[in-house]
């Protein structure tokens, strides 16, 4: 795609610096898309493959450095980090909950809301992100955790999701011998909890 735009504007001959300029932008987007989508994919394999290494953290702290700056674009973040320790890769921890956060940003409305928890739960440690959104007829909430399914009755993204997140987590929690539980909440929106077996 980004050989025929850039042949398109190069066999133009009325092509000023102007549209040449365009083309090159967008040439770019679409170069910084392809690398999301490689990483993405890299780190699916990458989870699917299991765990190599486990190191001591705490899906609080994990959950708070996620948080730290993000722009929430006019989204209320409200969070209840408390103690949760776990072990694991703390990289693919690291994705599970910026994918999670991300997909709750993405996938919600003006006005709304992303509510971030951590804690222990019959002995496990648990992350849960739930987000305002359009409503999610819950027997689809299965096809989300699948790659490359996307609903498309008025769930609409912000920005270009590629349609891997929940898949990712889904797959980053089963290589930590974990448990996910995603949930469509009555009033709209997703609602996904993540828990990890003790250290």
């Amino acid at each position: 795609m980004q050989q025929a735009m850039a042949e398109v504007a190069l066999a133009d001959p009325d092509a000023d610096a102007a549209s040449l300029r365009a083309v090159l932008e967008r040439v770019l987007a679409a170069g910084r898309h392809q690398e999301r989508l490689i990483e993405a994919l890299l780190t699916l394999a990458r989870s699917q493959q299991g765990l190599h290494r486990r190191d001591p953290l705490d899906l609080a702290e994990v959950a708070a450095q996620t948080l730290e700056g993000r722009d929430a674009g006019g989204v209320r973040i409200e969070t209840d980090l408390r103690p949760a320790p776990a072990s694991g890769d703390s990289a693919l921890l690291d994705r599970l909950a910026a994918n999670l956060v991300d997909n709750a940003l993405r996938y919600n409305v003006p006005g709304g809301w992303i509510r971030v928890t951590t804690g222990v739960h019959d002995g496990r440690a648990a992350l849960t992100v739930a987000n305002s959104g359009p409503p999610i007829p819950p027997e689809r909430v299965p096809d989300l955790l699948q790659p490359f399914r996307r609903l498309d009755s008025g769930r609409k993204a912000t920005g270009d999701g590629l349609g891997l997140g929940l898949s990712i987590v889904a797959a980053i929690a089963e290589a930590h011998h974990g448990r996910l539980d995603a949930r469509a909440l009555p009033e709209g929106g997703l609602r996904v909890t993540v828990t990890l077996p003790p250290p």
